[in-house]
């Protein structure tokens, strides 16, 4: 064998070893928690810990499902779909009018969108102000502020995204449908936007993974137990006296299922969504 040939063969191994050095590390504690969940409850502090439990027991799910921890997850699907509509919605609007309109103060705005997309990330920062604001207008603790606060975060994400795929399309789309006589609605609901399903998954995905996984304003804006979502509810299962691991591994195995689920059916419109505007239509 040359060495050449060795050559290849050493980083083909060494790129099969990081490929799985990774996968380890990021599944790893996806893994060790389903495991763990579906321990018995001496068995997950026992010590050597063991990956592979000897007895199966479903005794952790019954506790957060008699613990009202379905409730949550259904409000926070509830929160999710609500900000996935209206982003996708008013987002499409803005992403339309940045990129066909000609307007005073575009790159204002424009960069209120940019700054938006970091800003929502570290939301954390902005929960004093937030929390101030809606307290003023009384929407503290109602089932309006949540679906409020996680659209305000994920709009500008689904602004930025739509406005790539729409800046790909062809101008000539627009003038054609002009002269049919279609306005401008018309011609981004039923022209632009059907072209631009890739870049829709995408920012839906964005919007609910942002909304299903958001846990300060949901621990901070709302007190009632019927209004929190499911990220609140996992916390629950952290006390002043230590952690009740049992329920608290189900519990985020059963919310990390949707956001698994969604990127498994979903997961090729973030990258065809994300490059749809790479190039010019």
């Amino acid at each position: 064998m040359s060495a050449k040939t060795w050559r290849r063969l050493l980083q083909r191994i060494g790129l099969a070893a990081f490929v799985l050095a990774v996968l380890a590390f990021n599944l790893g504690p996806i893994l060790w928690g389903i495991l763990g969940s579906l321990k018995p409850r001496a068995e997950i502090m026992q010590y050597p810990p063991r990956l592979v439990p000897t007895t199966i027991s479903a005794e952790h799910y019954d506790a957060i499902v008699g613990g009202g921890f379905l409730a949550a997850a259904r409000t926070s699907l509830i929160y999710c779909l609500v900000t996935v509509t209206v982003a996708l919605l008013a987002g499409s609007l803005a992403a339309f009018a940045m990129s066909r309109i000609r307007f005073g103060g575009r790159p204002v705005v424009m960069f209120a969108v940019l700054a938006g997309i970091p800003l929502a990330s570290g939301a954390a920062a902005l929960i004093v102000p937030t929390y101030l604001y809606m307290n003023w207008i009384n929407l503290n603790d109602t089932i309006f502020v949540l679906p409020l606060v996680y659209i305000a975060y994920n709009l500008p994400t689904a602004i930025w995204v739509l406005m790539g795929a729409i800046d790909g399309l062809s101008r000539e789309l627009d003038e054609a449908a002009a002269i049919d006589g279609a306005g401008r609605l018309r011609t981004l609901f039923e022209i632009l936007l059907p072209l631009c399903k890739p870049a829709l998954g995408a920012a839906a995905l964005f919007a609910f993974v942002g909304a299903w996984n958001e846990f300060v304003s949901g621990s901070v804006l709302v007190d009632n137990p019927a209004l929190r979502p499911v990220q609140v509810a996992i916390y629950q299962n952290i006390g002043y006296f230590g952690r009740d691991w049992g329920p608290l591994l189900a519990s985020a195995t059963l919310a990390v299922l949707p956001i698994i689920l969604v990127f498994l059916f979903f997961g090729r419109l973030l990258i065809s969504g994300l490059t749809s505007g790479a190039t010019k239509g």
